[in-house]
């Protein structure tokens, strides 16, 4: 992993942790609610086969079967909330892709510079994003739009991307807040080698 995409733990001990754990609740649950879709998707399909099939479509037993009402709405919502909470730990962890090929060879100074930059920047573009998607969940909520099929209220939706985006937005204060603090040590071998020089 590059330099960029790692930023040394230098926070408190106790928020770190609280803030680590969070992220893995929030990853967790993202987790579990892409497996929920996964699986409502199957019985979705299994159950439109099993309405359409030449014989078991004329079984009176059979007639409950079919595909869920308002599937598509449930994947699309619950992946939207499913994205959001897998950001914080993927953030935390230094899990987003860079592109530093000149960069890693640069010195420190510039590599620290270029890194509170970008942390800096992810700070303000997610907290700019949690404070629309609050505003967009009021909106919702206020002229009570409702998704077609199952009239599930949209604004439910918007929950789940706040809380994690208010979680990344965290994660982003503490990772720029530890690349402002982060001070270079030198090298244990090197210090070795400049001992042993002495000698």
């Amino acid at each position: 992993m590059s330099s960029l995409a790692t930023v040394p733990k230098t926070g408190t001990g106790l928020m770190r942790r609280s803030l680590e754990t969070l992220c893995r609740v929030a990853a967790i649950s993202g987790g579990l609610l892409v497996a929920a879709l996964a699986l409502i998707t199957v019985v979705s399909i299994l159950g439109r086969w099993l309405a359409s099939a030449p014989v078991l479509s004329d079984l009176s037993l059979l007639d409950w079967m079919g595909p869920i009402t308002g599937n598509y709405e449930l994947v699309e919502m619950g992946t939207a909330i499913a994205v959001f909470l897998f950001l914080p730990y993927c953030h935390l962890r230094g899990g987003h892709v860079t592109v530093d090929l000149v960069v890693m060879h640069a010195p420190t100074i510039i590599q620290r510079g270029l890194t509170v930059v970008a942390e800096t920047l992810f700070l303000v573009v997610s907290g700019v994003m949690t404070w629309r998607l609050y505003h967009g969940l009021l909106d919702k909520h206020r002229y009570l739009e409702t998704s077609m099929l199952l009239d599930i209220p949209l604004w439910w939706g918007y929950i789940g991307g706040i809380v994690g985006l208010a979680l990344l937005t965290a994660v982003c204060l503490c990772r720029a807040t530890d690349a402002l603090a982060y001070e270079p040590r030198l090298q244990a071998p090197m210090q070795d080698s400049a001992d042993q020089g002495d000698l």
